[in-house]
């Protein structure tokens, strides 16, 4: 192998990091807890030697944009035309989401079987508990989300109201969509990648984390591993 004869100085280790993890400025609006990037997510991978991937924000590429302008139409709805359509109109959002998803979860699946050709090993993914797309063991109920949001008039809408009642208030167990779309992408190509969770409920609150203390709540590819209903909700 080149690497082998060549013999630099990488580790040959990487881990795939959800892109808001390393640039909050694509979170949902009143959820960035940093002007940047989750230094303690850093710092704590760097010095344990691996290469940071930043992988895809999906939401930003399936929900319109970086402050995803798609999943705003039903916000403030209550009273209006859109609110008795809000049940047709969150179906038909989610089954678009999932195609774009399936799109973004081939590539993902290519830039692992890329590094593992090049003999780089794939350590881990870290995703982010409680989002509807990256969520591993945690995500949203999109629909008692969306009520909240709906149901709250522009002017009493503030970073208290979305953070503890539409997201944290919302959690469920379960995977988010995109993880899903990843976990079955990984097992049609037979691989498996351990796969970390960072608590963006206990970030919220102010709480410093681990990720590599805590270890791999799950392996995303696993064969034979049961599969964990998909959600979704608001974005992250």
């Amino acid at each position: 192998m080149l690497l082998d004869q060549l013999h630099d100085e990488r580790g040959r280790r990487v881990v795939l990091v959800s892109h808001c993890l390393l640039n909050e400025n694509t979170r949902y609006a009143g959820g960035a807890t940093r002007p940047g990037a989750v230094p303690e997510v850093v710092e704590e991978l760097m010095n344990a030697g691996y290469g940071i991937h930043q992988l895809p924000c999906p939401e930003r590429l399936a929900w319109g944009g970086v402050l995803k302008p798609h999943s705003l139409h039903l916000h403030h709805s209550k009273g209006g035309w859109l609110y008795p359509l809000r049940g047709p109109l969150l179906h038909a959002f989610v089954l678009w989401t999932r195609l774009v998803y399936r799109r973004l979860a081939r590539q993902v699946a290519r830039d692992v079987a890329d590094y593992q050709r090049s003999g780089i090993t794939v350590a881990g993914i870290v995703g982010i508990g409680a989002s509807p797309s990256c969520g591993l063991t945690t995500t949203l109920d999109m629909r008692a989300s969306l009520e909240v949001v709906a149901s709250c008039p522009a002017a009493a809408l503030t970073r208290d109201v979305m953070t503890e009642r539409a997201v944290l208030g919302c959690r469920r167990e379960g995977e988010g969509l995109f993880i899903a779309a990843l976990d079955r992408r990984l097992r049609r190509r037979e691989l498996e990648v351990p796969a970390l969770e960072h608590d963006l409920a206990a970030e919220l609150r102010g709480s410093r984390q681990t990720v590599l203390a805590v270890g791999a709540v799950r392996t995303l590819g696993a064969l034979g591993q049961r599969d964990t209903p998909p959600s979704g909700g608001t974005p992250h």
